[in-house]
């Protein structure tokens, strides 16, 4: 017969777990408007609604999985039951059917709690992982270094509409150097031209509906623009150089704050990124469409091959050695296999990525230690990180208990022993659990620092050389470097928790497993170095593909021969950190710089060969305003 007391608490637990869905959802719509960034010189002072800060296209979507997000996180706290409550060390007087209530107040911060502050500091986080996932407020960032870089022509109609006197001296100072004072006021006084144009002609690119929330923002932008008027109007008479250079840093200023309040407008007026290019290009820059390289298609399937390979080594493992191929067995494999898979495409990810960055942010140097060094430590703590997790997943129980212990202080407290434990009187602390886990995994760190280092130093030399003797070199170094590497994590892995009293998982010995490096080493030398150097000869994007045949096209224009423009453009240059033309017309930074060195170097030396560019200083170009 059923018994009605323990019936009545579960339908209590449904109810609440059901009201506390609700609290979480409506919180988490409400919060996402929360910035989860200091509102910096370059956001509006509306900021709030944050929506302002979306494409509009996005913004409903973004608060959808942020939403969804939240009550994932929600039903994994209430995943292990009525510990929850022992882990917060709090409401252990109420009854059971309240506990999913309480969870749901404590993630949406009603219920403060000094012991589970890291419950809303995981909500902050996530919240901000999805702002910068939509590019809020990368995209506006994005934006103004976009035009601080854009060549600026105005329009024939924005012109027209000019005074007559103002239009001939904007167009003379237009035509000057860029860096010079003139030219960055005329740039300034030419654009404040044309936003006072918008709602008067509807030819206009930018739509005035779309700034009216950024009204306030553009009244200080005005005030600013006749303030710093009345100073270069002073310019007719001689000026020192430090004033003219004050003045210069006031414009730049100036010139920041109205590239921010476009990028604002022009994000509210847009569905797309590729409608904003086209919105800036319309109001006179010349845009440079970068599209970032798919990272995740080039390494998907070298992390893929890399489980494939962990997963068959432990089932042959087991199978021979052990002579047995149970269920366990298999899950077994399958953890170790994902755990590899993630570990080793995360650190070639990391490796692109931040190679990738540092070369926007303009510190990329090749073969620089200080470089490869960031990107190793960021990859082998993502690799640690990976380790960790994996062990928590398929060890959810034990972890939840020792962090239990943890909170709760119990140093008595011991795991429940498994099926398979042979020796019953050895009691496992359930304190030491995740301590221990995390410690014993901490040497992978080398695993995962070594493959992104040895994978960012090869993405070196031609772009075009990707035939089978360069493949097997990028396979050698990879996979001595990570064999090396495994043989190490393991060896010092396996002696720490033989002094901590640990009983691994499974352990094979040290030349098998580092044999097993070795192979998943050239596996990610063979596959990553030739997918991402294929993508900058071949880009899979159509905008990227238009962009490197109309570069090829200027080079075989400037310097001659079709043979030599493509030397030109996928060989490395030292004026582009060592990198090739090919690969810095796909960041915003060098778009433009390329065209720049291709004609110095096009006049310095048109007739010679451009198979030892390396070798020779890059002619910098000094223009003279």
């Amino acid at each position: 017969m059923t018994n009605l007391p323990e019936v009545s608490n579960i339908i209590g637990q449904y109810w609440s777990a059901l009201v506390g869905f609700l609290i979480v959802a409506a919180y988490a719509r409400q919060r996402f408007n929360e910035p989860t960034f200091p509102n910096r010189e370059t956001l509006p002072q509306t900021v709030a609604p944050l929506r302002y800060l979306f494409l509009p296209s996005a913004y409903e979507r973004a608060r959808r999985i942020y939403i969804i997000a939240s009550l994932l996180l929600y039903g994994l706290l209430l995943l292990p039951g009525r510990q929850v409550i022992e882990i917060f060390g709090i409401g252990a007087h109420l009854p059971l059917q309240a506990w999913p209530l309480l969870v749901a107040l404590l993630l949406v911060g009603l219920l403060p709690a000094t012991s589970v502050k890291w419950i809303t500091m995981i909500e902050e986080q996530l919240r901000r992982y999805v702002h910068e996932w939509f590019l809020v407020p990368d995209g506006v960032k994005k934006t103004i270094a976009v035009l601080e870089d854009a060549p600026y022509e105005p329009p024939a109609n924005q012109l027209e509409a000019v005074p007559d006197a103002q239009r001939e001296w904007l167009q003379a100072d237009l035509k000057l150097g860029r860096g010079s004072l003139r030219y960055r006021w005329a740039r300034a006084t030419m654009l404040m031209a044309s936003l006072n144009q918008m709602g008067a002609d509807t030819v206009h690119p930018l739509r005035k509906a779309a700034f009216q929330p950024f009204e306030e923002d553009f009244d200080a932008i005005q005030a600013r623009h006749k303030a710093l008027a009345q100073d270069i109007a002073n310019l007719t008479k001689p000026v020192t150089p430090e004033k003219e250079e004050a003045l210069k840093r006031s414009v730049n200023i100036l010139l920041q704050r109205i590239y921010a309040y476009i990028g604002w407008g022009v994000r509210q007026q847009a569905n797309s990124e590729r409608a904003i290019v086209h919105t800036l290009e319309a109001l006179g820059f010349s845009i440079s469409v970068v599209e970032g390289r798919r990272l995740p298609d080039i390494v998907a399937p070298a992390a893929l091959a890399v489980a494939g390979i962990v997963m068959a080594f432990w089932l042959a493992h087991d199978a021979i050695l052990d002579s047995r191929c149970d269920s366990r067995s298999i899950l077994s494999a399958w953890s170790s296999a994902t755990a590899a898979g993630a570990m080793y495409g995360l650190a070639a990810f990391i490796a692109l990525k931040q190679r990738g960055a540092q070369i926007e942010e303009r510190v990329w140097r090749e073969a620089s230690p200080k470089c490869l060094f960031r990107i190793a430590i960021r990859a082998g703590l993502v690799t640690w990180l990976a380790i960790v997790i994996s062990t928590l997943i398929w060890q959810f129980g034990d972890a939840l208990r020792s962090l239990a212990a943890i909170v709760q202080m119990d140093w008595t407290a011991a795991l429940p022993q498994k099926a398979n434990q042979t020796d019953t009187n050895i009691n496992v602390a359930a304190w030491s659990f995740l301590p221990v886990k995390i410690l014993t995994a901490s040497f992978w760190f080398f695993a995962g620092a070594a493959a992104s280092a040895i994978l960012a130093s090869r993405m070196t030399g031609d772009v075009r050389r990707t035939h089978r003797s360069d493949r097997m070199r990028d396979a050698v170094w990879l996979g001595i470097g990570l064999g090396l590497a495994v043989a190490l994590a393991q060896l010092m892995q396996s002696a720490l928790a033989e002094q901590l009293g640990e009983s691994p998982l499974k352990f094979a010995p040290i030349v098998t497993i580092a044999l097993v490096g070795l192979v998943c080493g050239a596996v990610i030398g063979i596959m990553v170095p030739y997918a991402c150097k294929g993508s900058l000869v071949t880009p899979p994007d159509p905008i990227m593909a238009r962009e490197l045949r109309n570069l090829l096209r200027e080079a075989e224009t400037t310097l001659g021969t079709k043979a030599v423009a493509e030397s030109w453009v996928f060989s490395p240059h030292s004026g582009l950190p060592g990198i090739t033309p090919a690969e810095a017309i796909q960041y915003e930074g060098y778009a433009n710089l390329v065209r720049t060195l291709l004609n110095s170097d096009a006049s310095r030396e048109r007739e010679g060969s451009w198979s030892d560019r390396n070798d020779k200083p890059t002619p910098i170009a000094i223009v003279k305003s």
